[in-house]
């Protein structure tokens, strides 16, 4: 089991290790003792943990309460939390109560947006199931919910209490999800680590816990020390975006039919040839190869590029320009800003790159033959 502290105001840990679910409620006891939990889970996770995580927090005699939700990018919203807004208030729950969440990145954005509001804030812990939130989603206080207009423009941060990755949940995350989470994983090894990019590389990480552990807790602790120089997102957080435009525009284009992971391994190589960075651009592409997520995508650019100039709010600038993350060399990363008109011939650039792209096999290794392949 590993702890790492993450010195944002106020400060917290996160913990990385087997059986924590068995120990959540030692942990939650000092924050939690003589006060109710909400336990807001998807309906998924629910019958795989809601049970065991319950009876081990009644353990410490603090009295939880389930609240299972449906939850895709579709109803990441402000409509589900206003829902949960009410079910908390209608169940008298005060000030001095705590939020856990258990569940993937939705959840996590979901619960956090609903803490910081329920009564100008309550206590939230952070339970992650997923690679895909151990490594990022859950830290570092961002809670996003989509409108029609695009995804992630509504936002808060709002820092949990404690944050608790148990990696045996993983053993029940379907494959297609541990490669998705590996997407997530690759752009810290992009960013900032070279040395993770060599291992993720030479010894692929599968279904090894042990593994997992140790490199979840290296993406841990890169996105706790960006959150603790830039705990609000003005300045050098921005770096998380990487792979982002490019693939938070795919996820739209393609009305969210590609796993988030999926779509942040192909922003980055969309990013890197689009930028004339082809030798990085070729390094990414083996490395999305080693582990099965698509390097190419077989869709209309111009819905692609639409959706990055007209969904990417969050990249948007307020004359106009549009902010980028660049990825110059593996561990070297910039943030620039461009015009419309260059994002859009990097993009059209970058595209026309990965479609005409081979995988090793000589084969074009497309989103649309991976579905097919794993379905």
């Amino acid at each position: 089991m590993k702890c790492i502290e993450v010195k944002t105001d106020p400060s917290y840990n996160v913990w990385i290790g087997s059986a924590l679910t068995s120990q959540i409620g030692k942990l939650l006891y000092p924050i939690a003792s003589g006060h109710r939990v909400a336990m807001i889970t998807d309906m998924y996770v629910d019958p795989l943990y809601g049970e065991e995580v319950t009876a081990a927090i009644e353990d410490y005699g603090i009295e939880v309460q389930s609240f299972p939700i449906m939850v895709e990018e579709k109803t990441k919203n402000l409509s589900t939390v206003e829902t949960l807004l009410r079910k908390l208030t209608q169940e008298n729950y005060s000030k001095d109560d705590v939020i856990l969440d258990v569940g993937g990145g939705m959840i996590s954005d979901i619960a956090g947006m609903t803490a910081a509001l329920f009564l100008s804030g309550i206590k939230v812990v952070h339970m992650p199931s997923t690679l895909l939130a151990m490594t990022d989603a859950a830290i570092g206080g961002k809670a996003e919910l989509n409108l029609p207009e695009g995804k992630g423009i509504v936002g808060t941060v709002y820092q949990p209490e404690l944050v608790v990755a148990d990696i045996d949940m993983l053993a029940t995350l379907p494959e297609h999800e541990i490669r998705s989470g590996m997407g997530e994983i690759m752009k810290y090894a992009v960013l900032e680590d070279s040395g993770l990019y060599n291992k993720l590389l030479n010894h692929p990480a599968r279904t090894d816990l042990n593994d997992l552990e140790n490199i979840i807790w290296q993406c841990a602790q890169i996105k706790a020390h960006i959150v603790e120089d830039d705990p609000a997102g003005f300045g050098n957080r921005g770096l998380v975006r990487l792979g982002h435009t490019a693939g938070q525009a795919i996820e739209a284009a393609t009305d969210y039919s590609i796993l988030h992971g999926e779509a942040v391994g192909l922003g980055m190589l969309v990013m890197a040839y689009g930028t004339g960075n082809r030798k990085t651009g070729d390094k990414i592409k083996a490395l999305l190869e080693k582990y099965d997520l698509p390097t190419t995508i077989e869709w209309p650019d111009r819905e692609i590029i639409s959706a990055a100039l007209f969904k990417g709010v969050e990249d948007r600038n307020y004359e106009g320009t549009y902010s980028i993350v660049v990825p110059e060399a593996i561990g070297h990363c910039v943030r620039k800003k461009v015009s419309a008109r260059e994002l859009t011939l990097i993009l059209k650039k970058g595209l026309v790159a990965i479609k005409h792209g081979k995988n090793q096999s000589g084969k074009r290794h497309s989103l649309r033959s991976f579905r097919r392949a794993r379905s």
